[in-house]
Formats: structure tokens, C-alpha cells, sequence
């Protein structure tokens, strides 16, 4: 139904515009960051993580791609230590909004699972945001188990 495939310098760059403002307005609506420091903070987070872009070592960095040879969307995971042993920490899965609800977030999982396998990983590991209901569902019926949860009631007004 899919594949991940690495991606190009043009799909990198697509992903990086629409990745790194998402981020972080994600971190605003979850109130860790202020919306004025917010983009230079994820983009800072971006920088360290793939201080050499795609040819950062140990970072996988794949588009999904469907059947019909369309690039849907984008998945970025790296080996993690955790302390039961080591996982593949998923930073960044999404797929494009004309693309969504067809199954491709879901076969994309099971991929990123079978690397992890065949690495000889623990598991796969990665965080959403409590307001991203749509992410957690996705996530609970592929299986995953929330295993720690922050949270944060407002009183500020």
C-alpha cells in the first residue's frame, strides 16, 4: 500500500516549511512555548536534532509513498536510548491533508515497526500533544500505550 522512501532535497525542503511552523504552533496550543519565541525555538530544535539535514547521521528521514507513486507524506525517526532498552523514537509523522483518512499514517507505523524489528529494537516511541485527538486515536488502535501524561489547567483568563 506504501513505501518509505528517502526522501529527495525537494521533499526535505516541503517538509521542513510546513514541519517546523506546525511544531511549533503545536507547542504554543499545548502552552510550553510563547507564540513570539515559538518558530525560532522549533527551528532551533530542528537545527540540533539535523545539524547536516538529510545526511545527519542516524536519523532516518523517509516520505510516504503510495501506490500511485505520490509522495503522501513524511516520517522521521531515529534509535533512542529508553531505559528498558533501545527504540525507534518517531519525531515527526504526518501525512498531507488531501491525503489523510486512506490508511497511509497507519501502514506508515507498521513499516517504522518493522525497521525497529529488524534492528533488533525494543520498540517504537514517539510523543503527541494531549489536544492532537485525532493522533492519539490513530495511535491507540495501532497499538501504542500512553506512558506519561502531562497536564495543564489554565487560570491565567
Amino acid at each position: 500500500m506504501i513505501r518509505l522512501e528517502p526522501m529527495d532535497d525537494a521533499a526535505y525542503e516541503r517538509w521542513q516549511a510546513t514541519s517546523i511552523p506546525e511544531y511549533a504552533q503545536e507547542k504554543v496550543e499545548a502552552g510550553a512555548w510563547l507564540e513570539s519565541e515559538a518558530l525560532e525555538r522549533s527551528a532551533q530544535s530542528y537545527r540540533e536534532l539535523l545539524p547536516n539535514g538529510l545526511d545527519t547521521p542516524g536519523q532516518v528521514i523517509r516520505s510516504i509513498v503510495n501506490g500511485d507513486d505520490e509522495r503522501v507524506g513524511y516520517a522521521w525517526w531515529a534509535p533512542r536510548d529508553h531505559p528498558s532498552g533501545r527504540v525507534a523514537f518517531i519525531y515527526d509523522i504526518a501525512v498531507y491533508p488531501e491525503y489523510r483518512r486512506r490508511g497511509y499514517a497507519q501502514a506508515a507505523l507498521v513499516e517504522i515497526e518493522t525497521w525497529a524489528r529488524d534492528e533488533g529494537l525494543l520498540g517504537v516511541q514517539l510523543h503527541v500533544h494531549g489536544a492532537n485527538t485525532g493522533a492519539r486515536e490513530l495511535y491507540r488502535k495501532a497499538g501504542y500505550v500512553e506512558t506519561d501524561v502531562t497536564m495543564l489547567k489554565r487560570v491565567d483568563g
